[in-house]
């Protein structure tokens, strides 16, 4: 007898908790609905005229219970509404990171494997400051990709291929013309090769200050032995003369070399467009070095886009 009550009391304490559950539900969701519709200028016109609306005789409390709630939410609703404005702010941040990745991806669409410029160093270990020659020209090769101007930078040891053949440092033009003759091979669009190298004057003699900036210099070689070097020293002179348009003292000019004790060639018998580049002096520094290889990304570009 015990049990069957139990079992009649928990039945009505069940149906209970469903009437109680019912009435809060309903009770919530007829209070957000009667203030959506006066926040949107219905309730004069739907309220009154709606057939089905039931008239609970509360709507004036109803009302400024759903007032208070809108307008001082509960801490839970306070939650949501941050949750949802983060995920809102988010939502942007991510919409501006693709574009910003969109932008970067159109800005730096080149086909890499269709070069028409050579980036090498052909004295590889040849280091300033605090920085090195295989480093800068690295930068100018980004640079120029990042400028829509496909570039491929040589990145073979030029050291290895001297130690492998026994040659000596003044051979490096041998292992810089393999490896040059071995990028044209794979690369035939190749048109316009850059040798980026260090002097070894001082300082004062490399160094430049223009417009508050601290600059390496410049200067160009051209090697009298090629039989070609005229014309390499014409378009030499048009490179040196759009760097000097935009820093004027940067460049120290050209330099002829040939003859004993020279290499005279300097690779430059394979184009007229071969550019033997000294930048700055051992003593400079990465600072002065990449403002220098800044103008030079800029000078080739405008040299590449007047010649095609």
């Amino acid at each position: 007898m015990k049990a069957f009550k139990a079992k009649k009391t928990s039945k009505k304490n069940r149906k209970k908790v469903r009437l109680f559950l019912f009435t809060f539900f309903f009770f919530f969701a007829y209070m957000f609905m009667v203030k959506y519709l006066k926040d949107n200028q219905l309730k004069n016109t739907i309220l009154q005229e709606d057939v089905n609306y039931i008239d609970f005789n509360m709507k004036k409390e109803i009302v400024k219970k759903v007032d208070k709630i809108i307008n001082n939410p509960v801490s839970l609703l306070n939650e949501n509404v941050k949750s949802v404005s983060s995920e809102k702010s988010e939502t942007k941040a991510d919409v501006k990171q693709v574009n910003q990745t969109k932008n970067t991806e159109e800005k730096t669409s080149v086909d890499l494997n269709n070069p028409i410029i050579y980036v090498y160093n052909t004295h590889q270990t040849e280091a300033y400051d605090n920085y090195s020659i295989y480093d800068a020209a690295k930068v100018l090769t980004d640079k120029l990709n990042n400028s829509g101007f496909s570039t491929y930078l040589e990145e073979q040891s030029i050291k290895t291929f001297l130690d492998t053949n026994n040659l000596k440092y003044y051979k490096s033009y041998v292992a810089s013309r393999k490896y040059l003759d071995e990028a044209r091979g794979k690369y035939p669009n190749i048109t316009y090769f850059f040798d980026i190298h260090r002097d070894s004057v001082s300082k004062e003699i490399s160094t430049l200050t223009y417009g508050g900036k601290n600059y390496a210099k410049v200067l160009f070689v051209v090697g009298t032995d090629n039989p070609g070097n005229q014309n390499n020293k014409k378009n030499a002179e048009k490179l040196n003369e759009i760097i000097k348009s935009k820093v004027p003292g940067i460049s120290r000019g050209l330099a002829l070399h040939g003859g004993k004790g020279y290499n005279g060639v300097y690779n430059q018998d394979v184009s007229e467009n071969v550019f033997l580049i000294e930048v700055g002096g051992k003593d400079n520094t990465k600072e002065e070095v990449l403002n220098t290889i800044n103008v030079i990304h800029e000078s080739i570009i405008e040299y590449v886009r007047g010649i095609i």
